[in-house]
């Protein structure tokens, strides 16, 4: 024992057997059976390749899983942004509306039109203030035309702006964290 180094195991199975070799003694049936029973259950614990196998598929089957719960929370997470988007995307067909009152009522000198419109002012004000909560903000380039932010609806020939440059933006384009919602419509120099 102390010059070659043995496992645990080994020394294990050599122990009980000396061990049941005394307790049975002479009797060598008995001690047959307490070895044969011994070595069976030896035999079951060390991990078969069938069991090795089974453990691999656990361990890839796991793997899967996780795989698929994060990608489904990830597509959980895009669902929820394009169901947003359409709802802003209906939103600002009001928020243009009220845009359109604002601009007519303006025109107007009446006591009772100064009234009405700052009530549209509070409720145009609410909804810029909704628009910004959920990170949603109007197109501030109309500078130049920039076929990922406007959508071309005319041309026209202006003198007084350079080739592709924007004359008239006929409806704000709207981004959404960073990316379009709604192009900006315009008029474009020829």
């Amino acid at each position: 024992f102390l010059f070659k180094p043995i496992s645990v195991g080994i020394i294990n199975v050599i122990l009980k057997k000396s061990f049941a070799y005394k307790l049975v003694g002479k009797d060598d049936k008995m001690a047959k059976k307490y070895e044969d029973k011994k070595e069976d259950t030896l035999k079951e614990q060390e991990p078969t390749t069938d069991q090795n196998g089974w453990k691999e598929k656990f361990i890839r089957a796991s793997a899967d899983l996780e795989n698929y719960q994060r990608r489904i929370s990830k597509e959980r997470a895009v669902w929820v942004e394009q169901a947003q988007a359409d709802v802003f995307l209906d939103l600002l067909a009001v928020v243009d509306d009220f845009d359109r009152a604002m601009e007519h009522h303006a025109k107007q000198d009446s006591e009772e039109s100064k009234a009405l419109i700052k009530g549209f002012e509070m409720i145009h004000q609410a909804f810029y203030k909704l628009l910004e909560k959920y990170d949603i903000k109007e197109i501030s380039e109309v500078q130049m035309f920039d076929p990922e932010q406007h959508e071309a609806m005319t041309q026209v020939d202006s003198p007084e702006h350079d080739s592709g440059a924007i004359v008239q933006v006929l409806q704000k384009g709207f981004l959404i964290k960073e990316r379009v919602l709604r192009p900006s419509m315009v008029a474009v120099a020829k």
